[in-house]
């Protein structure tokens, strides 16, 4: 009798240790599983991301309008600056610029680089993001090619031309061969470009706000007012009213 209830205890005690074993296999496969699936999700989100994701290219303030008697804006005065690449990956902004334009609504005009979309997909290094190369600023009762450029020295992109930015040797590569990249999509697809064209986002634009040059990973150029930068603002103006100021002959000169 005593072998017999010592035999069904050490059934019993099996019994719950099998089903302890069985329930903690069970819990490690779900946390495994769960592990996979945030995983899964991080990489979703990440490649989302990149897709949708926007890189600020410029800055854009009014300096000043000039208005006729009927109080119509005939002239604006704008302060462009414009962001380069860093050698660490850093944004590092280049010298403020300024361009006035007839009326109030500037065009932007910039040639936007596309690739294929699993490069973007990928986070590919020299081909992770669209490229875009700004040539000039026109109002928006003139002909562009009467606007004011963008470009430096030479008729390169100021990205290029700038010592303090750190372009990839393939951005230099798809400026040098721009036009024939516009003309020919065989040549384009040569340098893994999904294609490019030029794009001239405008909008209207008054004294205190602060808009922005946006360029989509996976597509073009977006034109935005920014909010809440008033600060940002007062600094550019400042700035501006400083290099004028260096610029203009000391009194009695």
């Amino acid at each position: 009798m005593r072998f017999l209830k010592s035999l069904l205890w050490l059934i019993i005690l099996a019994s719950v240790a099998t089903l302890g074993v069985t329930v903690t296999l069970h819990v490690l496969s779900q946390r495994a599983a769960l592990a996979r699936l945030r995983a899964e999700r991080a990489a979703l989100q990440t490649m989302i991301n990149r897709l949708t994701g926007t890189t600020r290219r410029a800055y854009l303030v009014v300096d000043g309008q000039v208005r006729n008697a009927a109080h119509q804006v005939v002239r604006t005065t704008l302060l462009w600056q414009e962001y380069t690449v860093g050698p660490h990956g850093q944004r590092i902004p280049l010298p403020i610029r300024k361009i006035t334009i007839p009326g109030y609504i500037p065009h932007v005009d910039g040639i936007v680089v596309h690739f294929p979309a699993k490069f973007v997909e990928e986070g590919n290094l020299l081909r992770g993001k669209s490229l875009a190369f700004f040539r000039r600023i026109y109002g928006d009762t003139e002909a562009p090619v009467d606007g004011a450029s963008l470009l430096g020295q030479g008729g390169v992109p100021m990205v290029l031309e700038s010592r303090i930015g750190h372009p990839n040797p393939l951005e230099r590569t798809l400026w040098q061969h721009i036009w024939q990249l516009l003309k020919s999509p065989s040549l384009a697809s040569q340098y893994g470009v999904s294609f490019v064209q030029g794009e001239g986002p405008y909008r209207p634009v008054y004294p205190g706000h602060l808009y922005e040059i946006l360029l989509a990973n996976d597509g073009g150029l977006e034109f935005r007012e920014r909010s809440g930068e008033s600060s940002l603002v007062r600094h550019m103006l400042k700035l501006a009213s400083q290099d004028r100021s260096h610029q203009e002959p000391a009194p009695g000169r």
